[in-house]
This record gives C-alpha cells, sequence and structure tokens, in this order.
C-alpha cells in the first residue's frame, strides 16, 4: 500500500512546496519506506512508498524518456512479460510500475490497455503538458480528485484533499442513505460535493483548463481482458498466500 497525490494549476504556474509537503504529510501511514516528488511544467507529483517490488532501485517518481513521469499505488502482475515485449534499453529499473512508461512511449494515451494488475497511477507527459490518471478494471487502488478554480488535486485518500483546504468537506446529503446501507458510495460520486473519484480502468487525461474523460476499453475488448485480469488477480493472490504460508512455517519451526 503506496501513497499519491498531486496537482496541476490551470495557469501552468509551478505547485506549491507546502502543498506537496502537506500531501507527503498526509500520506506518510500508507508509504513508511520513502517518499519522492516531481514538479513541473505546472504539475507537481509525490508519492509514499510500501517497497515491495525492486526494493534498491524502485524508488518513485520513475521516468521515462521523452519527458515522462510516473508515481503509482498497486502491482502490475503481467510487468515481466511485457518487458520482455519491449526493449531492454526503455527500463532503468526493475520496478514493475516502471511499464506503464514504456507502454505510454509506444502506445500513448492508450498505455493502460495492457495493464493486469491492481493501481492507481499518475503519469505527466511534460511535452504534451498532459496528465493521464489511471485506475485498474476493479476499481481495487483508490485514487481521488477535485478541481478548484486554480486547478485540479489528487490523492490515493480524501482526507488527504481536504488536508489541503482548496476543497470545502459539504456532504451530499443525497447520498448518505446509500453510504449507511453500503459503507461506501458507488460511481464516481463521493460522500462529498466536488470530489470524485477516477473511474475504475478510465483514463482522465486533463491539460490546461479543461478536462477529457474516456473509456479504454469497448465492449469487444472489456470482456476478454476482464477474465485475464480476474485470473492474473486470483494467481497473485494465491502466490502471495503461499508466501505467508511458507514463511508462517518457517517462523513456527523456530
Amino acid at each position: 500500500m503506496c501513497g499519491i497525490a498531486g496537482v496541476m494549476t490551470a495557469d501552468g504556474s509551478q505547485p506549491s512546496t507546502a502543498l506537496l509537503d502537506g500531501f507527503l504529510r498526509a500520506l506518510a501511514h500508507r508509504g513508511p519506506d520513502g517518499e519522492g516528488r516531481y514538479a513541473a511544467l505546472g504539475v507537481g507529483l509525490v508519492q509514499t512508498r510500501l517497497a515491495i517490488i525492486d526494493l534498491s532501485t524502485g524508488d518513485q517518481p520513475l521516468y521515462g524518456r521523452q519527458g515522462t513521469a510516473l508515481v503509482a499505488n498497486g502491482e502490475i502482475y503481467n510487468y515481466i512479460e511485457l518487458k520482455r515485449d519491449s526493449a531492454p534499453a526503455a527500463f532503468k529499473t526493475s520496478s514493475d510500475c516502471e511499464v506503464p512508461l514504456a507502454t505510454y512511449a509506444s502506445d500513448g494515451a492508450d498505455f493502460a490497455q495492457p495493464l493486469r494488475g491492481m493501481y492507481a497511477i499518475a503519469l505527466h507527459d511534460a511535452r504534451d503538458r498532459a496528465l493521464y490518471l489511471s485506475r485498474d478494471p476493479f476499481g481495487i487502488k483508490p485514487l481521488y480528485y477535485a478541481e478548484y478554480p486554480e486547478g485540479m488535486i489528487f490523492a490515493s485518500e480524501l482526507q488527504a484533499l481536504l488536508k489541503t483546504d482548496l476543497v470545502a468537506p459539504k456532504v451530499r446529503l443525497e447520498a448518505a442513505s446509500e453510504l449507511v446501507q453500503l459503507q461506501f458510495t458507488t460511481g464516481r460520486s463521493t460522500i462529498f460535493e466536488n470530489i470524485f473519484r477516477v473511474a475504475r480502468r478510465a483514463d482522465g487525461q486533463r491539460r490546461r483548463a479543461s478536462t477529457l474523460g474516456r473509456a479504454l476499453w469497448d465492449v469487444p475488448v472489456r470482456r476478454r481482458g476482464f477474465l485475464r485480469h480476474s485470473r492474473l488477480h486470483g494467481e497473485a493472490e494465491r502466490d502471495a498466500g503461499a508466501r505467508f504460508h511458507r514463511g508462517l512455517s518457517r517462523y513456527r519451526g523456530r
């Protein structure tokens, strides 16, 4: 469990250092193993890291060729296969989260199409001055965003957005019954007005003073991709359970 957050200013001005510091403090509990930040061309990104894969070179932000930068929370299950299909020179680390930079270099806005895993990603293309936010098809990893007069902010947790004081914590009364019954709200909306979820497996492409949302999976791809994604997720869960059982057995054997 890592934490990611960031900002895109509407006029391209440099993001506030105090704002990025605040995001790091608000998400520190999600990543005790390190933190990183990035700021360029009106975009700021931060990440707090819980290190699992590539402990030595996997610190974030991660950087791609041609001015791209990425922060991510989660795991890309098929990263080994995707790396095998890409040029070796495209990778500087052994991190699974570096793969989206390579798929972006080849596929552009469709970079999340081949990814199988549970993830929330923020990717900035400095050349194109675009920021992409993406979540996995199941919506396992959270990612929220809010717009305010001077730009847009996003984070892994609602409380990180509220602590900025850039958005008011105004409760949507119409969502109260849904929250009481289900203990969560459905769709893009949250319990707070003007704070929304990034849709599952959708990229929000944000440019200066405009917002574009586009689902990446069309109907012919969705079923096939969803079933493969489900299978890989189950395999990853079984592998994690097996590793835990082996570790527990060794501990009990001491």
